[in-house]
């Protein structure tokens, strides 16, 4: 149980920012929330159950680092999301990429992310891709305000390489497109970072 009320947690302060499953190595100034009650936790919860502890249009920023590919409720969690960052909030995702050779490898992984994931969030008209996907499956909508694909690896030499594809295949939208569609197995990225904003 939760030594603390989570208001007790977000009273006074100017701007509040949580990050969820934050285990361990919590970014510095934000709340922690994890299911694991460890050093750097803020608040322990079961993110599969979504927020329920957290009032309407509170938040001012969400961030998760390669959380939601562990997320069966995915839908609950990323209405819960919605409903709890304020109007202006953002919420900030970093993700496996689908054609990560390592994603496999865990068994915790539930699910896969690309360039179009979160346009099913968001209204056909607003997205800044050429290629447009069905966006009537929920009522919650987003904006998705940045999209951005990372290369990187454990090996130096190979890591120089990726460097430089990040360079190349975030230079623009077309060449995001043109990668996922054309070169995403030939280059496989390592993950994929997203910057959401509710639309209310």
């Amino acid at each position: 149980m939760n030594k603390v009320d989570f208001k007790e947690l977000i009273i006074n302060k100017d701007r509040v920012v949580v990050e969820l499953g934050c285990g361990p190595h919590k970014k510095e100034g934000v709340i922690g929330i994890d299911c694991l009650d460890i050093e750097g936790v803020d608040y322990v919860a079961d993110l599969e159950l979504g927020l329920p502890f957290i009032e309407d249009n509170s938040i001012d920023e969400i961030i998760s680092t390669h959380v939601l590919e562990h997320i069966d409720n995915f839908k609950l969690l990323i209405t819960e999301i919605h409903r709890v960052l304020k109007p202006d909030g953002v919420k900030i995702v970093t993700v496996p990429y689908f054609s990560n050779p390592y994603y496999y490898s865990d068994y915790t992984h539930k699910r896969f992310f690309g360039l179009y994931s979160f346009d099913y969030f968001s209204e056909p008209s607003k997205s800044m891709y050429k290629r447009k996907v069905p966006a009537f499956y929920d009522s919650i909508k987003f904006e998705v305000l940045e999209k951005k694909i990372v290369f990187k690896s454990s090996f130096l030499f190979r890591n120089y390489f990726k460097q430089l594809l990040n360079k190349i295949f975030n230079m623009n939208i077309y060449m995001q497109e043109l990668y996922e569609e054309s070169f995403c197995y030939i280059f496989p990225c390592q993950e994929i970072k997203f910057k959401i904003r509710p639309i209310k």
